[in-house]
Order: C-alpha cells, then structure tokens, then sequence
C-alpha cells in the first residue's frame, strides 16, 4: 500500500497543515480547553480536551466508548458546533441512535443536525487509508465540523501493510486536525500496549475498563497520556446511566490542597444539655466530632441534637446510610426535637444513600455539591461505617478521609459524624477505626456501663484538639426532653466488673 503521505495529491495539503498553525500558537502561552460534557472527566483533564489534538479512546466492547465520544459531541452541539460522527466495523447508525437516544444528553438534540452519522467502511475497503483520509477532509469541511469521531480503529489498524504505514496515517490525521480545527477522538477496542504506533503519535490516550471486587464490579477511566497539560493520574471509577457517562474522580487526588478556612475563636454549641460544658464552651468551629459506640448507645441521638440547632444562618444537612427521614423523624419527636419543622423549612436537609454497592467518590461528591449549594455549616454525617462499605479499594480510606475532612474544613463546616464500635459491655476501649480517628479532631466515647443489674449510657469526651476538655465520664440521658449530660459517674464499668472476676476467681479456689 503507497504511504499517502508521500502522495503526491495529499502532499501538499499535508505540509501546509504542519505549519498552518505555528504563527497562531507562537503568542499563546495557554490553549483553550474544550469541555468534554462528561461528568468528572474535565477534573480529571485539568479543563477538558485541548482543541485541534487527536485523542484515542481505548476500551473493550460494553466499557462506554461510544456513550463517552457521542456525549462529547452533543456536548458541543449545545455550545452550537458540528460534529462528524464516522463509523467503520461497527453497529449501524440507525442502532446506535435507538440505543442512545434515551440518554439526556440526546433527547434535546434528537432532531437535530449539528451531529452527523457517516460510514466509512466502503471507502475503506475499496480505496484503503489514503480514501479514510480524503473521506474526513471532505465529509468535515461539508459539514463544517469541528469535532471528528473516528468509531472502529481498530478496523484500520487491520488493513495497514505495516506498523510505518499506520504512524504515517496517524501522523497525516494530526496533521489534517491542525489544518482543519478539528479536535479527533480515535474509539478502539484493541488490547495493544502504549509501544503501539497510534499511541505514540496522538496527543492523548483514554482508557475506559471495568473490574472486580470480590462479587462486586465497577468501572474505571485512566487518562494514559495527555500532552501539553498536567492531569489526574490513576484510575478514577465511572458509571454509565441514562444520563451518560460520569466520572468520579479520586478524592484524594483533587482535595486535600486548599487553603483552610481563617480560623474562628467561636465555639458552636453541640445541641446536647451538659455536653458543651464538658467540651469547655462547644465544638471549635469548622472542626470534624467524632461520636463513637456500639449499637443502640445514642449515637444517632447525639447528632440529632447537634443538627437541630441549625438555623437560616448555620443550614443544616444530615448526610446517613442506615436510617431514612421517617425513621428519623419519628426518633426526633420522641426526643422532643422539632426535626420535621426544620426539614418542612429547608434550614436542614435530609440525603439518605443504603450502603449497598454505592460508589464511594460519588458519595462524596454528592456531600460536597449538597454543602456548596446551600451553604451547609452544620454536617451530621450518621454512618461513616457506609463510606468504608462502599470502597472497592480499602487502603485509599486514610486519604480518603484526609481529604474529604480538609475539604469540609475549607468550607468552614464543623462536622459531627457516628462511627460503631463492636464492643457492647466490657472488652478494651480502643477505637478500631484508625483511618477515621486518626482525622477526628475531637473524639466523644459512648459506652454502656452495668451498674446493680442495670445498664447505664455513658458519655466521655478523650480527645480534643486546641481546647481543653473534662476528663470524667458522665452519664447520658436519653428521653422526651432530648439529650442531656447527667452527673459524673462514681462507680465505673472497670471496677464493677473486675470485682465480679475476683469473685468468681475466689469461688473457683474455694471449690
């Protein structure tokens, strides 16, 4: 097959697109980034696709390829450009329209002509590469597009001589995209390695796959190569819905850097009769509460308190994974707390997510959006056991709570969130959570104590962060007027129980 890039028809034309472009690029010291519509990706992209690139998108069959171009291209047809949307070895246009067209991103421009559908596959098989190539020039400049999808690279990749002739066509499209303007997104479901031809000539590589997790699957996108601009490196997870393609990117690969809050000497009271006394005048602001104990101690409770002072001032989100608002509700009215009216008003709001096979950045993700729509200053997040379930990869939480407490902290949020702990009556105090003490800057211990048969809530504060704090164990009364500190415990679980060992110690010897 003749390389057309020594054609001497495409000559010409090719040399004058590999210098077109250098005197309006000289003075540029930053390129404009064309957003891609994709969810997440821009993050990922630092901003989007450079224009005039050409980009392979790499990924196996069912991973999102044509979802992810066609949605780029609607994306754009909404800032009013065209697309040509060209098709080799692949469905026919008229069953990739029906698949698509109850995605959002299409149902706008259904009837619209700023995106369209050709075949190349008979150009390709009776004129070869050089007949690929004319047919893009021709086809782009009659549809005055300025985005090009190739869609079956892999179909030519099939039909080169040699691995020369394939580079010399990647380079020519390259060229032919600065000639034209256009920006080129390749879709392939080749499993070659980066060493391969087409990979080493375009501007940018996309990986699109999926894997497992035990009996759970999930999706990723890798950004492989991307010239001219830093991006986000490593796999972010993805998911396809019938609103398209959605990127999360890793949390701890965008937050974790921002500048803190200018911090406050103002304390915010906790909600909960006796406690601030305790913490020495309430929870420093835009600080992060841990309240830790087992089942049934008052965990939930103690937030319900703190999230009940919020005011138009201080709006409110509770953000949980194991009660829904009619459960929630209906424990607040037991407590005496007026949660229903503060939810009716839009001063607190409710966001419940069953911890089931949820995807932990898109959890944090939909925290970040709720606090930054309204202005969230108080966060009750009840479970944080429920991010730790929904990780597919439990080594990133210590920076993952890193990074999503920095950014509540930078957002001037205080924050209280509930952790379990197994123990229910005696056994070590320890907290096992270490990735989530570890970023608590003030620790609340809950615990059961069995004092004459009788069980007792207890309430402790062990940890504070630029505050003092009492160092007693109170207990902790839960009734028809709220949460309430009661007096210090004289007798504690330790000594009762380690009598009872000595007894049945001393009894056993006897016998």
């Amino acid at each position: 097959m003749l390389s057309f890039s020594r054609h001497a028809s495409m000559q010409p034309l090719l040399e004058k697109a590999r210098t077109a472009v250098t005197d309006e690029y000289s003075d540029q010291r930053e390129l404009a980034r064309l957003p891609t519509g994709v969810p997440g990706l821009d993050t990922v992209l630092c901003g989007g696709l450079l224009p005039r690139g050409v980009y392979i998108v790499q990924g196996g069959p069912g991973e999102g390829k044509t979802i992810l171009a066609n949605q780029f291209c609607y994306s754009r047809a909404a800032q009013g450009e065209r697309s040509l949307y060209v098709t080799l070895l692949a469905e026919t246009h008229h069953r990739l329209l029906r698949h698509l067209r109850h995605m959002e991103f299409m149902v706008e421009h259904q009837r619209s002509e700023a995106v369209s559908y050709e075949s190349a596959f008979d150009t390709l098989r009776n004129q070869g590469l050089e007949g690929v190539l004319r047919f893009l020039m021709r086809n782009a400049k009659n549809r005055k597009a300025s985005v090009i999808v190739v869609d079956g690279l892999f179909a030519l990749e099939e039909t080169t001589e040699s691995e020369r002739t394939f580079r010399e066509f990647i380079n020519d499209v390259a060229a032919f995209a600065d000639m034209s303007g256009c920006t080129v997104l390749l879709l392939t479901n080749s499993d070659r390695n980066g060493g391969s031809p087409e990979f080493t000539m375009v501007d940018g590589w996309i990986e699109l796959g999926s894997d497992e997790e035990g009996s759970r699957s999930y999706r990723y996108l890798k950004v492989r190569k991307f010239r001219g601009s830093g991006f986000v490196s490593g796999r972010h997870v993805a998911e396809i819905s019938n609103e398209g393609f959605h990127v999360y990117p890793r949390l701890e690969a965008i937050h974790g850097h921002e500048p803190a809050v200018a911090m406050r000497d103002a304390r915010v009271t906790s909600g909960v009769t006796g406690l601030d006394e305790l913490l020495e005048g309430g929870l420093p602001y835009s600080s992060t509460t841990a309240v830790i104990g087992p089942s049934g101690v008052g965990k939930t409770t103690t937030g319900l308190g703190f999230i009940c002072q919020s005011t138009p001032e201080e709006p409110g989100l509770i953000f949980g994974f194991y009660e829904d608002e009619g459960r929630l509700r209906r424990r607040a009215e037991c407590l005496g707390l007026d949660l229903g009216t503060l939810l009716g008003s839009g001063i607190v709001e409710l966001l419940h997510f069953p911890p089931t096979e949820a995807l932990i950045d898109k959890l944090a993700e939909q925290l970040l959006d709720a606090i930054d729509r309204r202005g969230v200053q108080r966060l009750f997040l009840d479970g944080v056991d429920g991010f730790m379930q929904s990780t597919v990869s439990p080594q990133r939480l210590g920076r993952f709570f890193t990074a999503l407490t920095s950014a509540l902290r930078t957002r001037g949020v205080t924050t209280l969130f509930t952790s379990a702990i197994p123990e229910i009556i005696g056994g070590k105090s320890a907290i096992t959570t270490a990735s989530v003490s570890a970023i608590a800057e003030n620790i609340i211990l809950l615990r059961y104590a069995e004092l004459d048969s009788t069980l007792h809530r207890t309430i402790g504060v062990i940890k504070m962060r630029e505050s003092g704090f009492s160092p007693h164990l109170h207990e902790l009364y839960l009734g028809r007027n709220g949460v309430a500190i009661g007096e210090q415990m004289r007798h504690t679980e330790g000594v009762v129980l380690g009598r009872a060992r000595r007894r049945s110690s001393t009894d056993g010897q006897d016998a």
